[in-house]
């Protein structure tokens, strides 16, 4: 599915929902939207193939719109494109919550496309100490309050087929410390900034000095920085770098 994200190409989302309540989440926004939608889409795809669940009851069209957890093997079955893209997996969900065997069938998916790149991103770095992922995956953590720090050495430290990269979005506060910035961002191969969008009140506005000094210590660490178009008015410079692939 194509997207606003900026960073990737297109979203692929074979699984909705999340347990978690983040107040700022936009993925919850987009379930009350478009859940009903996304049912009729699933509904229609489990008739056609004569699936075992085909009585897939109106409750679940609630269930989608209430962003609880589902597999929808309407989107999973859709077809990527040939051009090599980036493409985000769970932009509609967070895969700490993932069923084991819906991770694995992901898996053999990507496997079927080497030439694309596949985006992962969880605010839970120990989910993926439980999975051999393929090469063509980047691993991302999202980080807004912190970070356990065992958990965020072991991130740095582990996974060395894979790109690894943090998403500070929605940044919320002085997300790295200034003076020991190089400790911090040692192992990262890229770092996306971000502020938090919609209307929601007590909406925190990050200041622009926070902006400024993630891209002085990803400058002195030459680590590629890209910033969301949601900080244009708060840093009005465009920076949307990618990392490099060998």
């Amino acid at each position: 599915m194509k997207n606003r994200i900026g960073w990737c190409n297109l979203t692929f989302n074979p699984v909705w929902g999340c347990l978690n309540n983040c107040s700022y989440c936009y993925a919850r926004i987009m379930a009350r939207r478009f859940g009903g939608i996304r049912f009729i889409e699933e509904w229609k795809y489990r008739v056609e193939h004569n699936m075992d669940d085909v009585y897939f009851k109106l409750k679940n069209s609630l269930d989608l719109i209430e962003f609880k957890l589902m597999f929808l093997h309407s989107q999973f079955k859709k077809k990527f494109p040939q051009k090599t893209q980036k493409i985000f997996v769970g932009s509609m969900s967070e895969i700490r919550f993932w069923e084991r065997e819906w991770l694995l069938k992901v898996f053999k998916k990507i496997e079927g496309y080497p030439q694309h790149i596949f985006q992962f991103l969880t605010k839970y770095p120990k989910v993926y100490d439980s999975y051999i992922f393929p090469k063509n995956c980047w691993l991302g953590v999202t980080i807004v309050e912190g970070i356990d720090s065992i958990e965020w050495m072991r991130f740095k430290m582990s996974y060395p087929d894979n790109l690894k990269f943090i998403s500070l979005e929605p940044l919320i506060k002085q997300a790295i410390a200034k003076e020991n910035s190089k400790a911090d961002l040692k192992g990262i191969d890229w770092v996306i900034l971000g502020a938090e969008t919609g209307k929601r009140r007590g909406k925190i506005i990050p200041k622009k000095e926070w902006v400024e000094n993630i891209i002085d210590y990803c400058r002195k660490d030459k680590i590629p920085v890209y910033l969301k178009d949601s900080l244009k008015e708060i840093y009005p410079k465009e920076i949307k770098e990618f990392p490099k692939i060998n």
